[in-house]
């Protein structure tokens, strides 16, 4: 398997880089790089009378829409390093404690009940009041009484 990896290793260093030296070079590279794009369009070409000829969908769809310009995607860039600059400032002069595990105890989102309290909650009792009757335990306890004899707090 190894031996595999060396051949390739040699087909890769034995690909020479066509850095031109002289005009006739550069002409040639130029030459090669010209026929090489005019061979891909007329392919382009051939796929696309082929696919008008067969009623199928484009391959190589046209594209109408404008390119963005220097000065249109400097806006852009700007507008939107602005926007996460601005996001850094706020959260810098937030006197607010931010990351990791602040705030958390035990590090899960809810504290974690003890035996005591889990317990008292399941045999306590249990006196639900309904949402019709909001600010319910504030009321004194005579009218709550009033209100409902049996939702009423004992003291």
């Amino acid at each position: 398997m190894f031996k595999k990896f060396q051949a390739l290793g040699k087909a890769i260093k034995s690909i020479k880089p066509n850095v031109p030296e002289t005009k006739i070079q550069k002409a040639i590279r130029d030459l090669k790089i010209s026929t090489q794009k005019s061979k891909a369009g007329t392919a382009k070409l051939n796929q696309t009378i082929f696919e008008l000829k067969n009623n199928k969908d484009f391959t190589f769809k046209s594209n109408k829409k404008k390119s963005e310009s220097n000065t249109e995607a400097y806006k852009r860039i700007t507008g939107e390093n602005n926007k996460v600059i601005k996001n850094m400032l706020d959260k810098a002069t937030e006197k607010k404690a931010d990351g990791g595990r602040i705030g958390r105890k035990f590090g899960s989102p809810n504290p974690r009940k003890s035996n005591v309290q889990k317990i008292k909650e399941t045999f306590g009792s249990k006196k639900n009041v309904p949402s019709k009757l909001k600010g319910f335990s504030k009321l004194p306890e005579k009218v709550q009484e009033q209100m409902n004899k049996k939702l009423a707090r004992k003291v």
